[in-house]
């Protein structure tokens, strides 16, 4: 998959689950849900999704990083990280 494709179906899931998107100085667009923020970042060679429980850490590029994933996996396997990490 291209960054477009897995920063689409990520986002797409954030919102599926009432996550709001919002706009923090300077990390950029993140999205929020309960009280959580979560960002997708696209690398070279991997994505990673990240989070913070805090909202000034996410304000300065303060997140936790999950696991670093290559882009060669399915669709299905992109909806379970995100859903690992933020359906509870």
């Amino acid at each position: 998959m291209t960054k477009d494709e897995i920063r689409t179906i990520c986002e797409k899931r954030f919102a599926e689950l009432g996550a709001e998107k919002i706009e923090l100085q300077p990390s950029g667009k993140c999205w929020t849900l309960d009280g959580e923020f979560f960002k997708v970042t696209t690398l070279r060679s991997w994505w990673v999704l990240e989070w913070t429980d805090n909202r000034s850490q996410a304000s300065n590029f303060g997140f936790e990083d999950v696991d670093l994933m290559p882009y060669n996996i399915s669709e299905a396997e992109v909806l379970e990280q995100v859903n690992s990490l933020i359906v509870k």
